[in-house]
């Protein structure tokens, strides 16, 4: 008989950027123009897909609008 340890899968962490990244390829928006859509410098979105750099409430709260 399998445990629970054996049955249950191991979690694995992924970036917020990432699940964007695959959403506006989806949409077929520009990483560019989506930053300005949600007043974001181009260079901050990248960093942001790219996972440098954090999502604030802030930016989750444009995100959130624009999607």
């Amino acid at each position: 008989m399998a445990t629970k340890n054996e049955l249950s899968a191991p979690f694995i962490a992924i970036h917020p950027g990432s699940i964007l990244r695959e959403e506006l390829k989806e949409r077929g928006i520009n990483q560019k123009k989506f930053a300005e859509m949600i007043g974001m410098k181009p260079t901050h979105l990248s960093e942001l897909i790219n996972g440098r750099r954090a999502i604030s409430e802030a930016v989750a709260e444009n995100l959130k609008d624009a999607l």
